[in-house]
């Protein structure tokens, strides 16, 4: 009996070290499977229809950067020019609104001024006395050559005449300085003119007011085309170079586009902002655009080819990114890659993907889900 019981454990102990050689050899030569199990999803066709899985086939396409740069609008420097009164005095009459449409040259408004009628005496009396004294030395010098009159009068009569010429010439200054025409009008009544076509943008002048002469009686602005001043962070400088072209969007017309150009990248970062000075100029398409307006200006650049995916595909773990791709139907492998710039809702992939692979489009997070509940021992 002791003979049977020893050849029974004996050949259960055979048995039993068969079995476990067995596992381990079945563990040392697959160690893949075990792995690619736990980043591996399995559904039945069933259960994808539930779930709505979507896909789509990688492949490369054109790809650009987007930058958008925040600012806002101005108008053209020299399209732009403050009309002031020039002289002070009494508005008499006004030739304009707010909002006309003015041509160079017409009549803006009138003003009395007894300060102009006290220019122009001072001019006149110094024009008078210029015209005398030259008359008289033309008399003295030929009374000179006739010997009839000492020298010494003739040298007196072009000092007095050099006296009387510069008290012309500042008389004729004063007029000029006032933006007024020198002319033989003794009137204090003075006519402000255009200087330029454009839009009056405002308007500062009542009949019957006195006014200053730096009072700005309007402003008037040629607006078919507007800057935009914008601010680039220096980290998106190396995208960008002056010339390139953009779309200018305003926030009061959000759905609505202007075609701009870079046409200026500032020289100095801000300290503080960390950004650079840009300026853009733009079409101001049915004068929808108005001054001070804020917006944004977006830039396409660094032009490429490459493989984007939109945004649901990809999936966040642990700092990392992963989307899933469908290597066999209704197997989806978790795949790690490497994510580039994003634009639009879609991203750029730098790695772990190719063109032709098969990516979950619609239900990547359902299928994480499937995955960690898997992982975790959870089902």
């Amino acid at each position: 009996m002791k003979k049977q019981t020893i050849i029974l454990l004996i050949s259960s102990l055979v048995i039993l070290i068969s079995v476990t050689i067995w596992k381990l050899r079945d563990t040392n030569t697959n160690p893949e499977t075990t792995e690619e199990s736990k980043n591996t999803v399995k559904l039945m066709e069933e259960n994808r229809k539930n779930l709505s899985i979507e896909t789509e086939i990688l492949s490369n396409q054109p790809i650009q950067t987007k930058i958008e740069l925040i600012g806002e609008t101005e108008a053209v420097p020299d399209a732009i020019i403050d009309v002031p009164a020039r002289i002070s005095g009494r508005i008499t009459s006004v030739s304009f609104v707010e909002g006309d449409s003015i041509k160079k040259g017409e009549k803006l408004a009138t003003i009395d001024s007894p300060e102009l009628a006290k220019l122009r005496s001072a001019y006149l009396v110094a024009k008078s006395k210029f015209t005398a004294a030259e008359q008289n030395l033309n008399r003295i010098n030929s009374l000179v050559k006739m010997n009839l009159a000492a020298k010494q009068e003739l040298i007196d009569a072009e000092a007095n005449l050099k006296v009387i010429e510069s008290e012309k010439i500042a008389a004729e200054e004063n007029l000029r300085a006032n933006g007024l025409p020198i002319d033989n009008a003794a009137s204090g009544v003075y006519t402000v003119f255009a200087p330029r076509t454009g839009l009056a943008l405002s308007r500062n002048a009542i009949p019957g007011s006195i006014v200053l002469g730096n009072q700005i009686l309007t402003t008037i602005a040629e607006l078919s085309q507007l800057w935009f001043q914008a601010k680039i962070f220096e980290n998106d400088l190396k995208y960008l170079s002056e010339g390139i072209s953009g779309k200018i969007i305003l926030n009061a017309y959000p759905d609505f586009e202007f075609d701009g150009v870079l046409e200026h990248i500032g020289e100095k970062v801000d300290p503080e902002s960390r950004t650079v000075h840009a300026r853009l100029v733009f079409k101001n398409k049915n004068h929808k655009a108005k001054i001070g307006l804020f917006g944004k200006a977006v830039l396409s650049v660094n032009g490429r080819s490459g493989i984007q995916i939109g945004n649901a595909a990809i999936q966040s773990y642990q700092n990392r990114k992963f989307v899933f791709v469908e290597s066999q139907t209704n197997l989806f492998q978790w795949v790690e890659i490497e994510a580039g710039s994003t634009n639009d809702g879609k991203t750029e992939i730098l790695s772990g993907v190719s063109e032709g692979d098969r990516i979950v489009t619609k239900g990547a997070f359902e299928l994480k889900a499937i995955l960690f509940k898997s992982t975790f021992g959870g089902e």
